[in-house]
């Protein structure tokens, strides 16, 4: 019996562990497996990780998932960061900032060596402070970038500084769907150009051009800007394709000459059908006038090398 309640272990064991989600192999400090973050994104943040790790001394990690696949937040991140072996192995400085997206859960791992310097209340703190405002708005980068700067600033033995609360522009950006918008811009500058109104979309070209250029500069530093740059940048483009269209089209519009052509042209046949209608009207009035006068004659009718990890830390959701 004892014999048989051992085997039952071992294979709900190997049967849980063939379940469980596998673990990513590590490729340097910032791991993105599933491509929830972009190029420059995951370049930035690759910056940002290797600059604290040189600072400090230490090794922290990020891995960005979909999905634990109904794997405990808590026991993944636990089991990566024993794989990994993040942190020196006598010092066990290592750090897991773990974000499984679709789950909309967050964890940070501390190492044994680092849980008196960053203490569950502090890596607490970080998540839901300086992380989960930004994943609430579905800003994922902002999101790990804070969380970064959090441990960043707590390894350097400094005190966390009060949370910065998204903007006003970053909740806007979070609201904007550029996707939703740019069928409104495209039937907008149609409008425009069908209208001939060819100083206000130059006026449009001159304005978006430039800014689309600013934004992409500044949004290096803050990369919630990205849906203004495309949408800025759609401007100028929808403009040279809506007029190089209407001008293969119709090509009287786009030109004074056209436009007062076709005003008169407009005036004549307004004039034409007025004429039509006078002359209708004063037919039917003589042959009212005449059927009446006979009416009333006749009477009719709409990694890193060794570190482990207890499972110390925190995680969040949101």
């Amino acid at each position: 019996m004892a014999r048989l309640l051992a085997l039952l272990l071992v294979l709900t064991g190997f049967f849980a562990q063939a379940l469980a989600a596998p673990v990513p192999a590590m490729r340097g400090f910032v791991n993105d497996p599933d491509d929830l973050l972009t190029s420059w994104q995951r370049e930035q943040l690759s910056q940002q990780v290797n600059g604290l790790n040189e600072r400090t001394g230490t090794q922290t990690a990020v891995l960005v998932v979909s999905t634990t696949q109904g794997e405990n937040i808590d026991r993944f991140a636990n089991q990566v960061f024993n794989q990994w072996q993040l942190g020196n192995a006598q010092r066990n400085d290592g750090v897991l900032l773990l974000v499984a997206w679709q789950d909309r859960a967050v964890r940070i791992e501390v190492g044994k060596g680092l849980e008196e310097m960053l203490t569950n209340t502090l890596a607490n703190r970080i998540i839901y402070e300086h992380m989960l405002p930004f994943f609430r708005l579905d800003d994922l980068s902002t999101g790990i970038i804070r969380g970064v700067e959090g441990i960043t600033t707590v390894l350097a033995s400094q005190p966390l500084p009060v949370a910065e609360t998204p903007s006003f522009w970053q909740e806007l950006t979070a609201w904007f769907s550029l996707w939703k918008t740019l069928p409104l811009l495209v039937l907008l500058i149609v409008f425009l150009t069908l209208k001939g109104m060819i100083r206000v979309l130059v006026t449009l070209f001159i304005v978006s051009f430039p800014l689309a250029l600013v934004l992409l500069f500044i949004s290096d530093n803050a990369p919630w800007l990205i849906p203004w740059v495309w949408f800025s940048a759609a401007i100028p483009a929808s403009i040279m394709l809506m007029v190089f269209g209407v001008w293969l089209i119709y090509p009287m519009r786009l030109t004074a000459a056209g436009r007062q052509k076709y005003r008169e042209s407009r005036q004549t046949s307004t004039l034409r059908s007025s004429a039509a209608t006078w002359s209708s009207t004063d037919s039917t009035h003589y042959s009212s006038s005449d059927s009446t006068s006979h009416s009333s004659s006749d009477s009719g009718s709409s990694g890193g090398d060794g570190g482990s990890s207890d499972g110390g830390g925190s995680s969040g959701n949101w």
